[in-house]
């Protein structure tokens, strides 16, 4: 038989290993703290991607739909060519009503009332009025400068001790154009039927009736 021997030899005896080797072994493995396992991210960085990459969506698409083509001449609906210009916008007459309404609210309803029917002996009316539906002229200056008493409106005499403001003067300061649409309403309001008065006109004599300083009187105004 050979001599050699053999791994399954049961004369072999075991390497040596007691109790304590195997417990300072075990012991340091329990201790290890385990490494974190590879593939792990943060939410932060991809949420702020995920931002990022809307948002450049978004403006793409913005740009893409209001491009005009990049031509500096392209129309934008966005803006009233006549406010653009800085001239003067000149309303329609529904519009200069409707301005009118809301001035004729603040200033002259207090005298003449939500009716237009004024207050017997004190106020004269509006609705039916000839001061109102007659002359152009007349009308304006009256607003402009102010009117003192007595004055005779459809047969009555009004002789209040309250005059007539001047529109134009302070505290009011009305423009020409508030003028206007004051009394466009006023001539269309009430049962009135009677036509615009525009803010050229008021311009115009506004510009003949500078050196008035005081209120009109009825015999110094034009009657018709």
């Amino acid at each position: 038989m050979s001599s050699i021997p053999s791994h399954y030899d049961p004369c072999l005896e075991p390497a040596a290993a007691s109790d304590d080797s195997i417990q300072r072994v075990h012991g340091r493995l329990l201790s290890d703290k385990p490494q974190p396992e590879p593939g792990g991210f943060a939410y932060g960085p991809l949420m702020l991607l995920g931002f990022m990459s809307g948002l450049i969506l978004f403006c793409c698409i913005y740009l893409v739909h209001n491009r005009g083509g990049f031509d500096p001449l392209v129309y934008n609906g966005h803006i009233d060519p006549k406010a653009a210009s800085g001239l003067p916008v000149e309303l329609t007459v529904p519009e200069m009503i409707a301005k009118g309404q809301s001035l004729y609210s603040v200033t002259c309803i207090q005298c003449h009332g939500a009716a237009g029917l004024g207050q017997p002996g004190a106020f004269p009316p509006l609705a039916g009025s000839d001061w109102v539906n007659g002359s152009e002229e007349r009308v304006v200056r009256v607003v402009l400068h102010g009117l003192k008493d007595p004055i005779t409106v459809k047969g009555e005499q009004f002789t209040s001790s309250n005059k007539m403001p001047a529109l134009a003067n302070p505290p009011y300061t009305y423009k020409d154009t508030q003028i206007s649409y004051v009394l466009t309403y006023v001539r269309q309001a009430f049962g009135n039927t009677s036509g615009p008065i525009m803010p050229a006109k008021v311009t115009e004599i506004r510009a003949a009736s500078a050196d008035r300083k005081s209120e009109w009187t009825q015999a110094e105004l034009p009657a018709n």
